[in-house]
């Protein structure tokens, strides 16, 4: 297929009106055997599916096994934890009334930047919340279903008739995929099952988005693969359909690849055939001009770049070789006679637009494409819940209502026997035949091992299914950031289930915002900022990550409270520190739930001019009050200061004084040494003066001397001599 062929079939509302007969016989078997394929991957995740919805589906009548009327008792586990989770998601993450944020990339972003990330914000809001009909109702319709079922997906249009963008909840049975698909940028094929009524499919035939419908009999004729037995009823609402899917005289609408042309090259289309007959009833293309990729000559390499970016390229050199612009104007050559043609491209590759947005539960263990949800997870254990539940039932149900044998000397009480409470009645067998002629039916009281079984069956699941609770651990007592804490660590699995659901909530509002780039007017994107501003220009910068505004870490209104009274205490710091303060009260005020944030700070234009000039004065007077509380902190930091230094030259007087008494006492003890080793001295000279002295006069004296003994007083220095 030419390159001009390709831009030509992105603008047509039909690419099937163009195409032969019998290559459209070839393009509708090729879709229903590609359906058949991905619908048999699926027969695993499938047969989980259905066993969990007959599993929770409430029963009102009783069971004919094993006999009419048998318990037939269904637990209400997985419905319990689809509404749980459903209730959960709604509030939180559909809580904010702007669901859409961008960020601006760039360490450094100019302001035109984030004025265009505010424009392109508020109108994808209002898209979500006003323009696109009950986007909100159809997701939270499925918070509740996805939990269960496990896979949901999105299908995010431009819808021509209504010139508003649309996104469609596709849930099971409604889609097939095959479960070899890694992911949705690489899926070869998607197919919705359109639930239509004969009216929608008439008037899409008249206005052109259709072929006309063939009959089976003209069907059969073309396409050699078709049953011949089929019946001709060629309507999709056949008796007894609930669900698209179980209607064989459907419609398949399938997003794939095929070669119309036969070069070699497969484009990306959404093909749409009826069930029945193969017939193909409508080929859209399902890429742009950015998507075609063609080789192009870089500095000597060649490169593959998009066709716009061929065409500038060339277009560039072309008026370069002629001269430039300047001398194109002076010559008066037009433009189009160097303008390239799109003949002069050779097609590499055409990159699919995508439109298909996933919502996973729990990805599955086996590594196939859909998840799992509660069905595959707990399905086995909820029925065995309701096995052991019924037997226990039935076996009470059998003891209560009792029965047995009789003998045959009661022959002539044949016939039911009943008792009304508190009567007594006679009958005509003798007593001792009454005794020995009733056999009661050999049934025991209910299991004790059964009930035990289906406690411990109740356990785990509740185990899998629990809900925070952190009502015992979080007192009066406990400080606001341990509270988080706890409330943190308990909501780690809802945190975790949420961030999945918002990544594909990310993807989708991506999808949204290609969209706009290519199918969203000035006039009415002007409408609704009431500003000027160009559509084109705004949805087609690079530099804008578009993401929800929902926090999977905020999981409860609790945790938000906790939260918003821990940011809310460090009000005087951010104040000190010249922040913002006021996000952190208006941040309070949403986790609460108030609804005065809008009256406590009215945008600017809401004002009026005497309510302008009030608000003005309290400001004023806040910013006076604000002024004195700074000098009244600086008046208490300087006394603190003088005290400080009071306090300091106590201490240090009290230092220096210590040092005194030390040197004082050290003076003392050394005087006090002196003395006494003065004594010592003396001492010392008396005793050697006696010893003298005595020496002399024992000298020449044969008889044992007793000499004295003395004693020495250390406080008085006198030295006495012992009696």
């Amino acid at each position: 297929m030419s390159v001009k062929q390709l831009v030509e079939n992105i603008d047509s509302i039909n690419i099937a009106e163009g195409l032969d007969d019998q290559v459209l016989v070839d393009i509708g078997n090729r879709v229903y055997r590609q359906f058949e394929e991905d619908d048999r991957s699926m027969d695993d995740w499938v047969e989980a599916v259905e066993k969990g919805i007959d599993l929770a589906k409430p029963e009102f009548d009783g069971k004919s096994f094993p006999w009419e009327g048998a318990s037939n008792y269904k637990d209400p586990s997985l419905m319990q934890a689809s509404i749980q989770f459903g209730d959960r998601a709604t509030l939180e993450l559909l809580r904010p009334k702007s669901l859409i944020a961008a960020d601006v990339i760039g360490r450094n972003p100019p302001m035109e930047k984030k004025q265009v990330a505010e424009r392109v914000t508020y109108f994808m809001n209002f898209q979500i919340n006003h323009d696109m009909g009950d986007w909100r109702n159809d997701q939270s319709r499925l918070f509740y279903t996805l939990p269960c079922v496990g896979t949901a997906f999105k299908k995010t249009f431009y819808n021509p008739i209504t010139d508003k963008q649309e996104s469609v909840c596709v849930q099971y049975p409604n889609f097939v995929v095959n479960q070899a698909t890694k992911s949705m940028d690489d899926c070869r094929s998607f197919s919705h099952i359109l639930d239509l009524s004969d009216e929608e499919v008439a008037g899409r035939v008249r206005s052109g988005m259709w072929l006309p419908l063939k009959s089976m009999t003209e069907a059969q004729a073309e396409n050699p693969e078709l049953d011949p037995n089929n019946s001709d009823k060629g309507s999709n609402e056949a008796e007894e359909v609930i669900h698209a899917a179980d209607n064989e005289y459907g419609y398949i609408e399938q997003q794939t690849f095929y070669d119309i042309d036969d070069d070699g090259v497969e484009e990306p289309y959404v093909i749409t055939i009826c069930r029945q007959s193969r017939q193909v009833v409508r080929i859209v293309a399902r890429y742009d001009r950015e998507s075609i990729r063609v080789m192009h000559d870089i500095g000597g390499r060649e490169v593959m770049v998009t066709l716009d970016e061929a065409i500038e390229m060339d277009r560039a050199q072309a008026v370069q070789n002629v001269g430039g612009e300047q001398f194109m104007m002076d010559m008066g050559i037009a433009p189009e006679i160097i303008e390239p043609q799109l003949e002069d491209y050779e097609v590499i590759e055409v990159e699919p637009l995508h439109n298909i947005t996933k919502y996973g539960f729990i990805p599955s263990n086996d590594g196939t494409f859909l998840d799992y949800g509660y069905y595959h997870l707990l399905g086995p254990m909820v029925d065995s819940i309701n096995t052991t539940t019924n037997q226990i039932h039935d076996r009470g149900t059998l003891n209560n209502v009792g029965g047995g044998l009789l003998s045959k000397e009661f022959r002539n009480e044949k016939g039911m026997q009943r008792l009304r409470i508190g009567e007594w009645k006679q009958t005509a067998v003798p007593a001792d035949k009454m005794a020995t002629g009733i056999y009661p039916n050999p049934v025991q009281e209910p299991s004790q091992t059964l009930y035990a079984l289906n406690e411990s069956f109740r356990e785990r699941v509740q185990q899998l299914l629990a809900a925070a609770n952190d009502s015992g651990a979080i007192t009066a007592q406990t400080a606001p950031t341990t509270a988080l804490a706890i409330i943190q660590e308990g909501m780690i699995p809802t945190s975790a289930l949420f961030k999945r659901i918002l990544d594909s909530q990310s993807h989708e509002f991506q999808i949204l915002f290609r969209l706009n780039k290519r199918t969203l007017d000035d006039d009415k994107y002007q409408r609704v900022l009431d500003e000027p501003a160009s559509a084109q220009q705004d949805f087609n910068t690079e530099g804008l990550d578009i993401y929800p505004t929902a926090n999977a870490d905020m999981a409860s209104k609790m945790q938000r409270i906790q939260t918003a009274e821990i940011e809310l205490s460090q009000f005087d710091r951010v104040l000190q520190t010249g922040g913002n303060p006021v996000p952190l009260v208006k941040n309070f005020f949403e986790a609460i739930g108030s609804n005065l944030i809008d009256q406590l700070y009215p945008e600017e234009g809401a004002l009026s001019p005497a309510e302008r000039e009030q608000m003005q004065k309290m400001q004023q007077a806040q910013e006076t009050a604000n002024r004195l509380q700074e000098l009244q902190v600086q008046i208490l930091e300087r006394e603190q200061e003088r005290m400080d230094y009071k306090t300091e030259a106590e201490v240090m007087d009290m230092a220096t004084k210590r040092e005194q008494d030390q040197e004082r006492i050290e003076l003392d003890q050394t005087k006090q040494e002196n003395s006494v080793i003065m004594q010592l001295k003396e001492l010392q000279a008396k005793i050697t003066e006696m010893e003298l002295k005595y020496g002399a006069e024992l000298e020449g004296n044969d008889e044992p001397v007793q000499m004295p003994r003395f004693s020495y007083n250390p406080i008085s220095g006198e030295l006495t001599q012992d009696a």
